[in-house]
């Protein structure tokens, strides 16, 4: 059974949003269904799931006419008196049943179960929903496991993964030995990636790389098949984008070029499909921002992007298997960039980073772009090989005054070390098994006010600003 962060966002919900729905969003085979029936099992008294695919009561409870239908059905399942709070009930496969989305809202309001709905390709097939409960529901992302989670279910203890955070604070190097093991673990990390099956079949196999392979080609070829089901009438411009994506990555910009798709390609045509693929969570879209300043999306460039994705273990999967083992092995030679700047990517997005770069036609390309609490632009680049302290556009991005940028990460298999490079301003350069803490550093835009507040440093001020009192006018 594998360790998941989310398990105490859904602690979360249950707790503090009890007139709210869960809806429990992600891509395919990310664990969205074994969390959630774990939770429940775990946190209520009785789970009661349907599954709009498989179950065959399920059109019994789709084809409820209004809200007390739909509760007096769900109480006939439950097949005893319900108790309020007490039973949690999971619609799986809701896309399946979208009248129900709707109808959920009336279900919270009833007060006698607390619901959690999750699905295939919900980012893609809930937009269709004709009345969407707005303020009756709470959304939250499952992601492929994050380095931290990999290594916590590889044994790691909390004490060495604050000793991480510690070094990485201070920016002092860790010890040699711990520091080569760890590079170690982060390439392994790399080239199994984070769907569970695969991390569960790297734990139950004592470490079968081709099993683990075995693994990834199968749930590359169910994304291939969803395509097919989901994206209906532009099938094959969806297949040929998803296809694409080693290829472009394999390039030395890794922007994506639309002639690839077709000769005169232009982006208009083909962004509702690289949206689908967003929105289904296949892939993740790193745009470019024009001008590196505070309030990066002011200047973002939609048609300009590169595309990573999901999962760097089912990426590596697509390339021949030479580039799985050039990884582990730590091969300098052979140029990785594209798989290191796709699990970066990864560890970004999963902590609500939106994903942005920067590339001028004279100045070069930083691979990242983040802000920090105070408003502070932070570049970040990514190095797989020996030259990692060779960073040209990094350093003419520092080099430009107007826009105000005073330091940046380097990410490598260095150890952690700082220099003070264009005009005194310092870059740290981060072994990519800290990138966790890199990106817990940075601003996120996709979480509440409090997380918001606590990731500054701030959870004990209070939102709470009563209006001013005007009775006197």
């Amino acid at each position: 059974m594998l360790a998941r962060k989310a398990y105490g966002r859904l602690l979360d919900w249950k707790h503090k949003d009890a007139n709210k729905v869960l809806l429990v969003d992600g891509a395919r085979q990310v664990g969205k269904t074994f969390l959630i029936e774990q939770f429940g099992r775990e946190q209520f008294d009785e789970l009661l799931k349907i599954d709009f695919l498989r179950d065959e009561y399920a059109p019994y409870v789709s084809h409820a006419h209004d809200a007390r239908d739909l509760v007096e059905r769900l109480s006939l399942l439950a097949g005893h008196k319900v108790e309020p709070g007490k039973t949690l009930v999971f619609f799986d496969e809701v896309q399946e049943a979208q009248n129900l989305v709707t109808l959920s809202k009336y279900l919270v309001e009833d007060g006698r179960f607390r619901l959690v709905m999750s699905g295939s390709m919900l980012g893609v097939e809930l937009r269709h929903v004709k009345s969407f409960p707005v303020g009756f529901l709470h959304v939250e992302t499952l992601f492929p496991l994050d380095f931290e989670e990999f290594c916590r279910n590889q044994g790691m203890t909390d004490s060495l993964w604050d000793r991480m955070r510690t070094h990485f604070t201070a920016a002092q190097p860790l010890e040699s030995a711990l520091h080569d093991r760890l590079i170690r673990l982060f390439r392994l990390y790399i080239v199994v990636g984070g769907m569970p099956a695969a991390v569960q079949t790297y734990i139950e196999t004592a470490g079968d790389l081709g099993a683990v392979r075995d693994v990834q080609r199968d749930l590359v070829q169910l994304y291939r098949a969803d395509i097919s089901k989901y994206a209906r009438e532009r099938t094959l411009q969806v297949m040929a984008i998803f296809d694409d994506i080693p290829s472009q990555l394999d390039k030395e910009n890794k922007r994506f070029e639309l002639k690839s798709l077709r000769k005169k390609a232009t982006y208009e045509r083909y962004a509702n499909d690289f949206q689908w693929l967003v929105s289904s969570r296949a892939a993740l879209k790193t745009v470019n921002v024009r001008e590196p300043t505070t309030m990066l999306r002011r200047t973002e460039e939609p048609n300009r992007f590169k595309l990573y994705q999901s999962d760097t273990g089912m990426l590596v999967s697509r390339y021949p298997l030479t580039v799985a083992m050039a990884v582990i092995a730590g091969e300098k030679d052979i140029n990785c960039g594209a798989v290191y700047e796709n699990v970066v990517a990864q560890e970004l997005a999963s902590a609500r980073i939106a994903l942005r770069y920067h590339r001028h036609s004279s100045r070069g390309e930083v691979d990242f772009i983040g802000e920090t609490p105070n408003r502070e632009v932070v570049p970040l680049e990514v190095k797989s090989g020996k030259t990692y302290k060779r960073h040209v556009a990094l350093n003419n991005l520092l080099s430009v005054e107007e826009f105000g940028v005073q330091s940046a990460y380097v990410l490598s298999e260095a150890n952690v070390s700082v220099e003070n490079r264009v005009a005194s301003k310092p870059v740290r350069y981060v072994p990519l098994y800290l990138t966790p803490f890199v990106a817990a550093s940075l601003v996120s835009e996709d979480i509440g006010a409090q997380e918001e507040l606590a990731r500054m440093g701030l959870e004990t001020q209070s939102l709470l600003v009563p209006p001013p009192d005007l009775s006197a006018f």
